[in-house]
């Protein structure tokens, strides 16, 4: 937009500001220079490209993102912990789980809350290698599953989600294996899947020990 003859001046902070009022999910150069009432092209002589527009606004979106830790904690509940408070922030702010699965950590703020957990991890016996491979590990599930958790939101009002619940439905031994299944919300779920993960881990890679990664048959 021109005002005037002159064209609209606006600020890397005006920038940040507009993304964030669309989303990450919905980001766009050309969403935001309209946000903003300026051409792509004056918006290209601030930010190169989509993807540090996208680095811009995650990482404001994350300097948010405080994790709460208690050290009386054991590893194992630390880590279910700081899979809670993660799934937690990144379905609030939509579009910042599929930000971090696809490149962690890529700023400031992606870099504070990895040394965070390797402190934390670190007050429980964990040098900072095994630290990173544990906060990694389950990083890498929990952005999983809050991914596939969004996506299915969003399909479970779609034709395809009566298609697939009648084929489903359709099946005596599906059918058999629901009714087994006690009532649980998508919380309950999400504990009980982060719990084994934590468990496993831990059991493979005690406080004090090294690395051992498991080598596949050749």
């Amino acid at each position: 937009m021109k005002t005037g003859g002159r064209t609209a001046s606006f600020t890397l902070h005006d920038v940040i500001q507009a993304g964030r009022r669309i989303g990450l999910t919905d980001l766009s150069m050309q969403g935001v220079a309209d946000a903003l009432g300026v051409t792509t092209a004056a918006l290209y002589r601030h930010v190169r490209s989509r993807s540090a527009l996208e680095s811009l606004v995650g990482e404001a979106i994350l300097e948010e993102l405080r994790l709460v830790d208690d050290p009386a904690e054991p590893a194992v509940a630390h880590l279910i912990g700081f899979a809670a408070q993660l799934r937690v922030f990144t379905l609030g702010h939509p579009g910042t789980a599929l930000y971090l699965q696809r490149l962690f950590p890529r700023g400031p703020s992606g870099i504070r809350l990895l040394e965070q957990e390797i402190i934390a991890l670190g007050r429980r016996g964990y040098d900072p290698a095994a630290a990173t491979v544990l906060t990694s590990s389950i990083a890498t599930i929990t952005l999983g599953v809050t991914v596939a958790e969004q996506e299915r939101a969003t399909l479970l009002e779609s034709e395809a989600a009566d298609e697939a619940l009648a084929a489903m439905a359709g099946s005596a031994l599906i059918r058999q294996a629901d009714a087994g299944i006690p009532p649980h919300t998508p919380e309950d779920y999400f504990v009980f899947m982060l719990t084994a993960t934590a468990e496993g881990l831990v059991a493979l890679l005690p406080p004090g020990e090294p690395i051992v990664v498991p080598r596949t048959a050749s």
